[in-house]
């Protein structure tokens, strides 16, 4: 093989190494691209069905169809007036006890975030509001903690 062919060789290399080079270039942006479709595109929908689940889901303390956990009644007996604030107090608290020895955490209702920031209807006393959502909310955590062992 001559100088010639040599060099001619070289230039043949060199243009498909570019091209291999390119060929990648072009596969690692079309992946990136790729995995931004699939992650944006998923991520939407995921979010819009958890939003609707939470819709769902949340409960509502004034429905006549209502279903107070265990131990509502005896602690908060209503004889036909539903008592708003102890319902929600005791429902969340109920659900985080029952969550919380699930989860092997000692017995601790007032360091629970849902005791601190329940949510206030409008028109009502503030302070008024969290003394009797902090009562109930612990007699609920109470009942679910023991019951939920």
């Amino acid at each position: 093989m001559d100088d010639r062919e040599s060099n001619l060789l070289w230039v043949r290399i060199a243009g498909l190494a570019r091209r291999f080079h390119m060929m990648i270039q072009r596969a690692s942006w079309a992946g990136l691209a790729l995995a931004c479709t699939l992650t944006l595109g998923y991520g939407q929908p995921a979010r819009a069905q958890d939003a609707a689940q939470d819709a769902v889901a949340a409960p509502s303390y004034d429905s006549p169809t209502w279903q107070a956990p265990r131990g509502y009644d005896m602690a908060y007996p209503e004889n036909g007036t539903p008592n708003m604030v102890a319902r929600q107090g005791y429902a969340s608290g109920f659900n985080q006890g029952q969550a919380d020895v699930s989860r092997g955490k000692k017995f601790s209702p007032t360091e629970s975030d849902a005791y601190e920031h329940a949510h206030i209807p409008k028109g009502m006393d503030k302070d008024q509001f969290k003394q009797q959502f902090r009562e109930s909310f612990v007699k609920g955590y109470t009942s679910g903690y023991h019951n939920g062992a």
